[in-house]
């Protein structure tokens, strides 16, 4: 049976990239930095796959490292990997506090590119294996009162579309999920869900539907795909 690590799975598009794996037969390792993974976990071994919760913060590299050594503890090979954890803030750039602003940098980028360094190298020496990152629409796009979110994200998509080209001969699949503003809880946990307009604003996209697009484009073996 093939294994799957999700990141960020507690909850939202995180959580349903892992029920589309374990629907589809990986059994898989799911992290979070908050407690509600294990709960997740619990979930999702209803779908009759093997899941392994693991609590860990992916904004030190003490954190990635600690998930990649429980990813591959058994020895089993990781087949396809969701590089899914994120966070923002609201605020001005000027008004913001500082350390908030690192903390984008480093579970946005850092983790990201780190994690995907060492899953990344081991399956290009196989020769297979599927990586998805969620990048965002806002990628393209400037974002005040977002502006190292939305800047996160342009390197994101410019991160994968490099991996991409430099993949080009290799059978390993890279594909970037690009949602719009999504129904999860990623705007309450950045602070952002009352008193800002995109908390207010009523249209969200569902994350099943989200995740679906996005494990669709992954297994058909897509570049990107914009959720609707």
């Amino acid at each position: 049976m093939a294994l799957a690590v999700v990141t960020g799975a507690s909850s939202g598009i995180g959580l349903e990239l892992a029920k589309q794996f374990g629907e589809h037969g990986y059994d898989l390792v799911v992290a979070a930095d908050d407690e509600d993974i294990h709960a997740a976990a619990k979930d999702l071994s209803r779908l009759g796959v093997d899941v392994r919760p693991v609590q860990v913060d992916l904004r030190n590299a003490d954190g990635v490292e600690t998930l990649y050594r429980r990813a591959t503890d058994t020895g089993r090979p990781i087949d396809a990997v969701a590089l899914n954890a994120g966070t923002a803030t609201g605020d001005s750039f000027v008004d913001s506090d500082l350390e908030a602003n690192l903390s984008i940098v480093d579970l946005n980028v850092r983790s990201t590119v780190h994690l995907a360094k060492l899953i990344l190298s081991d399956m290009v020496r196989r020769d297979e294996g599927k990586v998805l990152f969620t990048s965002s629409i806002v990628a393209a796009m400037p974002g005040p009162y977002q502006s190292v979110y939305n800047a996160s994200k342009s390197f994101i998509q410019s991160f994968v579309e490099a991996l991409q080209d430099e993949l080009r001969e290799s059978a390993v699949i890279v594909t970037s999920l690009m949602p719009g503003l999504t129904h999860t809880n990623f705007l309450r946990r950045s602070g952002q869900a009352d008193n800002t307009r995109l908390g207010r604003t009523p249209l969200k996209d569902d994350p099943a539907k989200v995740a679906k697009q996005g494990f669709d484009a992954l297994i058909g073996s897509r570049r990107k795909v914009a959720a609707e």
